[in-house]
């Protein structure tokens, strides 16, 4: 009604409104000065101090730009394509390291080649999902120091740092493939990160808590940070759980606790916190040890931004988190010589069907002329 007032919006309303509008509009396709518009807009408020609240709306802009960048879930998508492969490369790489004594089933044929050519559409949208991908990231990596500050931004980083550690995995795996790894690069590369930001972000973080020998020698050997019996899912680890990209995020049992699961997503303690703290630093040092982009110094506990473009003689292997198959193997043979342990045909992080709604994008509809009257 004319005269009457507004309720007015608090910008951190505003600005959880405009990354929905704008998912939306990827989502749907939407024409591109419709897509810049919002685009805009969203990235506006993200750079304002205060209009986002990275606590509240954090963990869900990172699994839906991820979601974007993946084209929520096409087949033909490279960067899914190069996930797919990733996956199938280790579980045959698991498989056959195990077959020994025992006959294994050859390896099924990996996915090969680049995926279908994409349409000027599609790249169109796979360019706005990277460039606000990237802007939330270094956005993120920009936040004023201070402990309140870095308690709001930490779900959102480990989310992101877990999901650069296995788009490295996925660069190294699919050189192999000329075409697929080419795909890839074009799409989202890990040399469109700046890796100085990441560097100075845990940096700071190492300032409020510092890396521990625990946090190192888990990060080296590729351990998780703790056993299922000894730790308990933070309430993102929900978020990302049965998702593709995060096929190597946790170990093995890691969500199934005798705690309620309703209180585990949504009740916070000291401890949530201090878990929290620990899993950026834990993937920037596997970043650091695995991988040209980062260094740590342990002697001055400090991060640095590599080269980037090759290896270091003394950098290890990029590999996923380790399960400790082998020990598990020994105990089997030891009890029953001719016992063989079978890998899980399920990622540690199977999701319940009840934790995501799958739904297609709806085809585009074809305006016709109407029809002439007689």
């Amino acid at each position: 009604m004319a005269g009457v007032a507004q309720p007015a919006c608090s910008p951190d309303l505003l600005s959880e409104a405009s990354f929905c509008k704008l998912h939306a509009l990827l989502f749907l396709a939407a024409p591109e000065f419709e897509l810049a518009q919002a685009s805009n807009t969203a990235m506006s408020f993200l750079q304002q101090p205060g209009a986002f609240s990275w606590r509240d709306c954090g963990v869900s802009l990172a699994v839906a730009n991820i979601s974007a960048l993946l084209g929520y879930g096409s087949n033909t998508n490279s960067l899914r394509a190069a996930f797919d492969f990733t996956i199938q490369r280790f579980n045959e790489h698991i498989m056959l390291s195990h077959s020994t004594t025992h006959h294994v089933a050859p390896p099924s044929k990996i996915r090969s080649g680049a995926p279908e050519a994409k349409s000027e559409e599609n790249w169109r949208l796979l360019q706005v999902s990277k460039r606000m991908t990237l802007d939330s990231l270094h956005t993120a990596m920009r936040c004023p120091s201070g402990i309140a500050t870095f308690q709001n931004s930490l779900a959102f980083v480990g989310i992101m740092f877990c999901f650069i550690h296995i788009l490295c995995l996925a660069k190294r795996e699919t050189q192999i493939d000329p075409k697929l790894s080419i795909s890839l690069c074009l799409l989202f590369g890990p040399d469109e990160i700046e890796w100085a930001l990441i560097a100075g972000y845990l940096n700071r973080l190492a300032q409020l808590r510092p890396v521990t020998d625990y946090l190192v020698q888990c990060a080296q050997q590729g351990l998780w940070l703790k056993k299922p019996e000894e730790g308990e899912p933070l309430p993102e680890d929900f978020s990302v759980r049965g998702l593709v990209w995060a096929y190597f995020a946790f170990c093995p049992g890691w969500f199934d606790s005798d705690e309620d699961e309703d209180l585990l997503r949504n009740v916070e303690t000291s401890r949530t916190q201090e878990a929290r703290a620990d899993r950026p630093l834990y993937y920037g040092l596997r970043l650091a040890f695995e991988t040209p982009y980062l260094s740590y110094d342990a002697t001055s506990a400090t991060f640095s931004a590599g080269s980037g473009m090759t290896t270091s003689s003394t950098a290890q292997a990029l590999q996923p988190l380790r399960t400790d198959i082998a020990d598990l193997q020994a105990q089997l043979n030891a009890s029953n010589p001719n016992a063989q342990y079978s890998p899980p045909s399920a990622p540690a992080s199977s999701a319940s069907n009840s934790d995501y709604v799958h739904v297609k994008r709806p085809a585009k509809r074809v305006q016709t002329a109407p029809s002439p009257q007689t």
